[in-house]
């Protein structure tokens, strides 16, 4: 005689994934951000203190509605930002983190109006191959020193100004000056040779 064994729970007993899973929707709370402290952390508002999880990435704001969690040792967190209200500026950080990494093979950054970089010590802009900057106008200001380094250097211009307050200096192994017209030294004294 064959033994047959029903293996498929009935509807009163819901299987073990879906038992788990009901058993942890309770731990899951839709809460709003009553108070963001300077830590970082949020006063939510069921008047619990939550830290944001190390994946919300999007740094939460009063009034925010966000999905919290308290965990087996009592700690709530702010696991992500739901809903916020129209407008404003979005901040982007990793909670705990010295350092932020982009890796992937291509990485795009879009900004339809403007795009600022900005550093409060040294930057840096590294390429293995080519660089390109292509803009209508661009504006280089320096407060100190600016050196540039290049085994050739090529510029066309369609007019090219240069302004010493000082000293300028131009020293090759051999300088050529050509002009179509006219060439035209001007000076207080012109020294040659």
């Amino acid at each position: 005689m064959r033994t047959v064994i029903d293996t498929h729970p009935t509807e009163s007993t819901p299987p073990r994934s879906a038992a788990v899973a009901a058993a942890n929707l309770h731990d899951f709370h839709d809460l709003r951000i009553a108070v963001v402290f300077d830590d970082g952390d949020c006063l939510l508002g069921n008047g619990a203190r939550a830290a944001r999880a190390v994946s919300c990435l999007v740094e939460p704001l009063a009034g925010d509605r966000v999905l919290a969690s308290a965990g087996a040792d009592g700690r709530w967190h702010v696991l992500h930002i739901l809903a916020r209200e129209a407008g404003g500026a979005a901040h982007l950080s990793v909670p705990g983190a010295d350092a932020l990494a982009l890796r992937q093979q291509r990485v795009s950054v879009h900004a339809l109006e403007a795009l600022e970089l900005a550093c409060a010590g040294d930057a840096s802009l590294t390429s293995a191959r080519t660089l390109s900057i292509n803009a209508r106008s661009l504006f280089c200001t320096v407060a100190g020193t600016l050196v540039e380094q290049a085994a050739q250097y090529v510029g066309r211009m369609g007019q090219y100004l240069l302004d010493a307050r000082e000293l300028l200096r131009l020293h090759g192994q051999h300088a050529l000056i050509t002009a179509e017209r006219d060439v035209k030294v001007d000076g207080e004294r012109i020294s040659m040779g």
